[in-house]
């Protein structure tokens, strides 16, 4: 079943598909050190006198959430230009169900 055309889906595969890929581990990764890293971020904009001096001079607190902020955009960017291939979503689903049904006729 190699179905690399998205109009060769029905439509109860293209909302199985999208529902998987909502829930992409990169989407929630990426979502979640963005979220952190601006929080991170706004308090080392507004606390920089303090870290300077806790740390000999570095700014941690902004530098910490620029690097969370890039590193959740960078997600977000993988996720987009290599999202994962719908054959291969669609057949993990194919075998969850098969092994369902298995396990109910025992």
């Amino acid at each position: 079943m190699s179905k690399t055309n998205d109009d060769s889906l029905t439509a109860e595969e293209r909302a199985r598909v999208t529902s998987t890929r909502r829930f992409d581990l990169r989407r929630i990764l990426g979502g979640l050190f963005v979220l952190y890293g601006l929080v991170v971020t706004v308090i080392g904009i507004l606390n920089a006198a303090s870290d300077s001096r806790q740390t000999g001079g570095i700014a941690i607190n902004l530098w910490a959430g620029l690097a969370m902020l890039a590193l959740g955009i960078l997600f977000f960017v993988w996720d987009h230009f290599a999202p994962v291939p719908e054959d291969d979503i669609l057949r993990s689903l194919e075998r969850n169900d098969e092994e369902k049904k298995e396990g109910e006729g025992r």
